[in-house]
């Protein structure tokens, strides 16, 4: 039977104690999100002055200093994201990295031995990094993926749910179909994990037996063990590349084409006398933004499909009973 694979849950088991600044950072991602948008709705503002002849200097100095004050805003409330949840992803890097060494150091000694030193040093390393780099900046995209887009899909269902139904045409198109391309994505990332293992074992091997081979004067090609573990490793990252490249790529040209989704259903009901012309400058100006958040949510989805099997390889070593005293 397969084992179940370790849920995202667990990553915040782990950062128990940074929830608090994780929280503070997603919050803060998602009003920077939100003073995103004004510039385009400052756009609309202008037009539509334009379009109701109604332009003066006053006005436009007006929207002109919205539209700055807005971005100096979202740099700053940026800035304050990235510093909590990059403080929070070291802080729990650095007691993962201690909870680990500190229950390994009470194994019995035949877990070294049935463990190369390159597995502890891909758990250590490599897994743990994978936890830093989603809580760092992950947690900040996650949410301004989810918040934001279901906001704005708020707001257009109340200025037009017609229009607002026709959006999420491309958002299905350009997620759901990619995502069951990449259904066997998760069993090549554990995949890859095994060959990342093999390699820093067989790495350690060839710098331990390093100095026989500049002895024969042979080269890290003669070296068996190392050889192969590279082949392997480099073949499934070509085979992870070719998987998801179709996906990734569909996704990008659906979501970033889907004003041609919103265009000819807006005009159809602009002329049709159902759909009043701000409303449909809106939604143009809203489509080109609308889509980017779902860009950012198939690649987070992808990336929580390889830190599953590193939260596999922690999970494994701290439900590991320690020795208690000599004999148990």
């Amino acid at each position: 039977m397969e084992q179940k694979r370790t849920g995202l849950s667990y990553v915040f088991t782990l950062a128990k104690g940074e929830r608090g600044k994780l929280g503070v950072g997603m919050l803060l991602a998602v009003l920077c999100s939100a003073l995103s948008l004004i510039p385009y709705l400052v756009v609309y503002q202008i037009l539509l002055l334009i379009i109701q002849n109604e332009v003066t200097f006053g006005a436009m100095v007006m929207w002109a200093c919205i539209g700055i004050a807005a971005a100096i805003l979202q740099a700053i409330l940026m800035s304050f994201a990235g510093i909590c949840s990059h403080v929070a992803a070291f802080n729990t890097m650095h007691k993962i990295k201690v909870k680990v060494l500190e229950h390994i150091s009470r194994f019995n000694l035949g877990f070294f031995q049935e463990h190369s030193p390159g597995q502890i040093k891909t758990t250590l390393f490599d897994d743990v990094d994978r936890v830093e780099q989603f809580l760092a900046h992950s947690t900040l995209e996650l949410a301004q993926a989810i918040v934001v887009p279901l906001m704005m899909f708020l707001f257009m269902l109340r200025l037009h749910w017609v229009m607002a139904l026709v959006m999420l045409i491309p958002m299905i198109l350009g997620i759901a179909v990619p995502m069951m391309m990449v259904k066997n994505y998760p069993d090549m990332s554990a995949e890859l994990a095994e060959d990342t293992e093999k390699l820093n074992a067989s790495a350690n091997e060839f710098i331990t037996a390093m100095p026989v081979i500049k002895m024969y004067h042979l080269t890290a090609e003669k070296f068996e063990q190392y050889r192969n573990a590279l082949h392997l490793y480099t073949t499934c990252w070509k085979k992870m590349c070719v998987s998801s490249c179709n996906p990734l790529s569909i996704a990008l040209v659906v979501l970033d084409s889907a004003i041609l989704f919103t265009l000819p259903f807006g005009g159809w009901l602009y002329l049709k006398g159902s759909l009043p012309v701000a409303s449909y400058l809106l939604f143009i100006l809203l489509t080109m933004c609308f889509f980017t958040s779902f860009l950012n949510l198939v690649t987070i989805v992808m990336q929580s499909m390889e830190l599953g099997s590193g939260l596999d390889n922690i999970k494994k070593i701290m439900d590991m009973d320690e020795m208690k005293s000599g004999s148990k």
